[in-house]
């Protein structure tokens, strides 16, 4: 497994003028699946966004399933996959995974970021009405994992793409807390630092994504659990 490489940070998809464009690059799932997935796989994602995982694994001939809590987004990636019916719109930490799709071969997400002063719930896309704290988002993270390697085939795969952040002269370990967690459920086989480049990273401020690094991570874990 190579642990470093550079990808062109571009987004290929234009996705709703009003949505704040955060998202995992095309390239960056392309390089992974290819890696750790092959043909008629199914490939799964909990956090499915606008529906990046899930359009790259059909273009590989692989088999896409998803998780997405909000309903325009949901919506947003039927129509960009053919297999339509193969997205729930619900959050990831309520729906009955087992009951709703069949075991995966790989599962490649971004869960979605917090740092350690945020008050929200990033699993409620950030809702000022709701409250979080970083133990409990951790936590809840644990038990999504542990789920998911209920429903992952002897061999899956599960890759995190995920960034420590830096905020108001904090660090927020987040790469290496979600790997302690998942850890629990999965075989840690170890991270890919990824580099980012190309006229949409450089035009950033701060970093990819405006958390303070010009890289992030692919977590590499197998679902054969550790001793």
């Amino acid at each position: 497994m190579q642990t470093f490489l550079t990808l062109d940070y571009e987004q290929e998809t234009a996705i709703p003028p009003e949505e704040a464009d955060v998202r995992t690059p095309e390239a960056y799932v392309r390089h992974f699946l290819a890696e750790f997935s092959d043909e008629g796989d199914a490939v799964f994602d909990p956090f499915a966004g606008f529906g990046t995982t899930l359009a790259v694994a059909e273009e590989l001939g692989r088999v896409p399933y998803g998780v997405e809590y909000e309903a325009d987004r949901a919506e947003f990636v039927r129509e960009r996959i053919d297999h339509s019916e193969n997205v729930v719109c619900g959050d990831a930490l309520d729906v009955d995974l087992a009951d709703e799709f069949p075991a995966f071969d790989c599962c490649l997400t971004s869960p979605p970021y917090m740092e350690r002063s945020m008050g929200v719930n990033p699993f409620r896309n950030y809702a000022d009405d709701s409250e979080s704290d970083y133990e409990t988002y951790l936590a809840d993270l644990a038990d999504l994992f542990e789920r998911l390697a209920l429903l992952a085939n002897p061999d899956a795969s599960l890759l995190l793409d995920v960034s420590n952040m830096k905020h108001a002269g904090e660090v927020t370990p987040l790469a290496w807390d979600v790997a302690e967690v998942a850890s629990e459920s999965f075989h840690f086989e170890g991270e890919v630092v990824v580099g980012w480049e190309g006229d949409e990273q450089d035009e950033r401020d701060g970093g990819r994504y405006g958390y303070g690094y010009d890289h992030s991570y692919c977590l590499v874990f197998n679902a054969k659990k550790a001793d």
